[in-house]
């Protein structure tokens, strides 16, 4: 399938159209700002989904030093009560006051840091080619796939749920407390509530992608969607849109979703259009394909994510394709 022929969707999913919109990402800049003159009829679809896709990737607003300038003058404001009545003490006394102030002092700081400000949020991110495993608070362990990332708050107590919020693709192993505490995975498309379990989500191409290895977990929609809650036992796959509300349920192989983790990806009877928008969300490359019904021929096997040659060679073996290298990082597949 050629970028003349993408539809909306397909311009927000694609790698280097992301790069460009949302990185500005200078080689991918380059690339689309001469794809454009030459192709200057497609110049206003382009613009559509540039502008859709800067609407639905908003970053969410972040604590400046002046807010937090504006926080203490609030906490000192509050401390500074005039002295309504004197009381001589006597002298006895007196010598422990500078300590009590001191005490008194320390407390109401504690205290006003408690209050005020919000536990420090822990990021971790990989970038393209780097996998990360990851110890959360409560010995649960995330492992990060490549160009991924999370958040959390740096310490968790037992009075409220265990809160992660994930970009990208990770497999979650979630460690049962005896109190049965909640763990929560939060995506722009849906919650993931778990008690203790496996899972694989993944939150690229604009959808959340959730698939159950062990256990159960309920899946609550974004806000925008009708659906009820689903709840899901393992080998199950919910992939879910808020953007565009599409949903899909489905019985699955849980390890062949979650075998980036040896650096492998595995597919079954996948469709090659599939296959090639992993290849580029793994490795970071972008694969154009000549002819568009090749995309629905299927592809059975493992690719090493550190290989992209050991498919290309499988694809010229079994379809009699042609592959060109047209760029650093990309490539045209064509009919030999």
């Amino acid at each position: 399938m050629t970028f003349r022929n993408f539809t909306t969707q397909e311009y927000l999913e694609h790698p280097m159209f992301r790069k460009w919109v949302l990185e500005q990402d200078e080689t991918a800049a380059a690339f689309w700002n001469e794809w454009l003159l030459n192709n200057p009829d497609r110049k206003d679809d382009v613009v559509k989904a540039k502008e859709i896709l800067l609407l639905i990737c908003t970053p969410t607003h972040t604590a400046t030093a002046k807010d937090e300038e504006e926080t203490w003058a609030k906490v000192l404001q509050s401390m500074d009560r005039p002295a309504t009545r004197i009381v001589e003490m006597p002298k006895s006394r007196r010598r422990w006051m500078p300590y009590a102030a001191v005490f008194i002092g320390l407390i109401i700081a504690v205290f006003a840091a408690y209050i005020f400000y919000p536990k420090a949020d822990v990021h971790h991110q990989t970038a393209m080619g780097e996998l990360r495993t990851v110890e959360l608070p409560d010995h649960s362990v995330v492992k990060l796939n490549v160009n991924s990332k999370i958040h959390y708050k740096d310490n968790w107590d037992q009075a409220n749920p265990r809160e992660v919020w994930i970009e990208g693709e990770a497999f979650f192993s979630v460690t049962h407390k005896s109190n049965n505490q909640t763990f929560v995975v939060h995506t722009k498309d849906v919650d993931i509530q778990v008690v203790g379990t496996e899972f694989n989500v993944n939150t690229r191409r604009i959808k959340t992608q959730v698939v159950l290895a062990n256990g159960v977990v309920r899946l609550t929609l974004n806000k925008k969607s009708n659906q009820p809650a689903i709840t899901m036992k393992a080998g199950d796959m919910v992939v879910y849109s808020a953007a565009t509300t599409e949903l899909v349920n489905k019985k699955v192989d849980p390890e062949v979703y979650s075998t980036w983790q040896q650096k492998v990806l595995s597919f079954n009877e996948t469709p090659i259009a599939e296959v090639i928008r992993s290849l580029q969300d793994n490795m970071g490359i972008t694969i154009q394909l000549e002819d568009s019904s090749f995309s629905g021929q299927t592809f059975t096997g493992s690719i090493p994510m550190d290989n992209i040659d050991v498919f290309f060679k499988t694809l010229s073996r079994s379809f009699e394709v042609h592959i060109d290298k047209t760029g650093t990082n990309t490539y045209k597949i064509s009919n030999n």
